[in-house]
């Protein structure tokens, strides 16, 4: 599961409103190019050409082929080492900003998209109410499909601070993630915009911390990628702790490397956080991709 810790008492409200389908506006439109575009007519050529090419060469000369298929292998493992070590001796940039007071705290949107996960609801309420933020300038958009009965019950029974609201999206394909995102992005009050799973447990500071960093950054900076923290259970030690350690060379040594270096990197789709403004000029979240990664990495 994806954590970010630091705890402290929740905080409770009254019951929040659930929307109902026919209330939710339809998503933002979908770019020429998104995910449901396959391979295009050139692509379906190269990649025809090279395994042509490699089945001729396969049947003329078999050694030529073995030996250059392992050169390449190799190749792209070196370079992948040589990266990672590169990155390694990068140092971090260090930074700091002044806390927002308050008053200058600007309005944020939470979005939180759930498909199945009836069992996490409680904790997910409690973790989003741990969040160290000005109640009347926040808003949490927890996002429902229709045909998940078990997930609506499971927050229509509970006690929900006032600044969260459950939507019920409206029946649809794709039904996705990036989707969900997009429904609630049309009711979206922040002027930043952050995502969620439903197993996350933000630092309770991380949306002041990003508003700073926002109110401190010169005004082209429209995203910034909160770093995960695995957290590993007892009984599958071993194998959680490699996922553990592969996240946090991700995020802790690769991803700010990149950055340093100018370089695209990709985003975690959880606990992105955005200029909702920048978010919506770019057409909001492809639909057709499977999960919520935004395509502006």
């Amino acid at each position: 599961m994806a954590r970010e810790e630091r705890g402290v008492a929740p905080r409770v409200g009254v019951t929040a409103t659930a929307f109902a389908a026919d209330e939710i506006p339809p998503p933002l439109s979908q770019a020429a190019e998104g995910a449901h575009v396959t391979f295009g007519r050139w692509q379906r050529t190269t990649v025809a050409a090279m395994l042509l090419g490699i089945l001729v060469l396969g049947v003329l000369s078999p050694d030529h082929l073995f030996w250059g298929l392992l050169g390449v292998f190799y190749s792209v493992f070196v370079a992948g080492a040589a990266i990672r070590l590169a990155a390694i001796l990068t140092p971090h940039r260090k930074w700091a900003c002044p806390p927002l007071v308050d008053q200058d705290l600007p309005h944020y949107t939470l979005i939180v998209p759930l498909y199945r996960e009836a069992e996490v609801a409680s904790e997910l309420v409690a973790n989003l109410a741990r969040l160290d933020y000005h109640r009347d300038r926040l808003q949490a958009l927890i996002v429902l499909e229709a045909d998940d009965l078990a997930t609506r019950s499971a927050f229509h029974a509970l006690d929900l601070p006032a600044f969260i609201q459950v939507l019920v999206a409206p029946p649809g394909e794709p039904r996705t993630k990036p989707r969900a995102c997009n429904i609630a992005l049309e009711l979206a009050k922040g002027t930043l915009v952050v995502i969620y799973d439903a197993e996350d447990a933000p630092d309770p500071l991380q949306l002041r911390e990003a508003a700073a960093r926002f109110a401190s950054e010169p005004a082209d900076l429209a995203c910034l990628q909160a770093p995960l923290r695995i957290e590993t259970p007892r009984h599958l030690a071993f194998i959680a702790e490699q996922f553990r350690l592969e996240y946090a060379a991700l995020f802790q040594v690769l991803l700010p490397a990149y950055a340093r270096w100018g370089l695209p990197f990709p985003l975690g789709g959880t606990s992105n956080h955005f200029k909702i403004e920048a978010l919506r000029a770019v057409g909001g979240w492809d639909a057709y991709n499977v999960t919520e990664d935004a395509d502006i990495g």
